[in-house]
């Protein structure tokens, strides 16, 4: 069979169609991938933002239930313990939001742009106290930064 320029042609744009027409639909399946990797997040975070008003509710409760001075030397420590955790929690929080931040201004129109997501969670990483409460964000940016993109560890 005798193949013409132009049917070469025709066919050569068929396949550049077709091999188009495959990163698209990855493309789309990345984007899907991200939406629910997005919605698990959300969802994380409720759930810490929960565990925080938990926390502060049990501390009122801790307070008006103390008497006596050994029941206010009880609510000092127990004030101080769940001062820190409430606290730690925050910083936790104020991480994932840091790390759904980056994830939603890394969003292309097609993709995740790794080398931006990785530039954002960078400042925030470099922006996070390094010791006290604020130090938690460290391991939650690492953590969930690595999520994100697919690092294993």
């Amino acid at each position: 069979m005798d193949v013409t320029g132009e049917e070469t042609l025709a066919q050569e744009l068929l396949k550049d169609l077709r091999a188009a027409q495959a990163k698209l639909e990855a493309a789309r399946e990345d984007a899907a991938s991200l939406k629910v990797l997005l919605a698990l997040r959300t969802h994380q975070h409720d759930l810490a933002w929960q565990d925080a008003q938990r926390l502060a509710a049990e501390l009122e409760g801790a307070r008006s239930r103390a008497t006596g001075l050994e029941a206010a030397l009880a609510e000092a420590r127990a004030d101080a313990t769940a001062a820190e955790a409430l606290a730690e929690a925050e910083e936790r929080t104020e991480a994932v939001r840091a790390v759904l931040g980056a994830v939603l201004d890394s969003i292309g129109s097609r993709a995740l742009d790794r080398r931006r997501f990785q530039e954002i969670i960078a400042r925030a990483g470099r922006e996070a106290p390094s010791d006290g409460p604020g130090a938690a964000r460290h391991a939650v940016l690492l953590t969930e930064a690595r999520r994100v993109l697919g690092i294993p560890g």
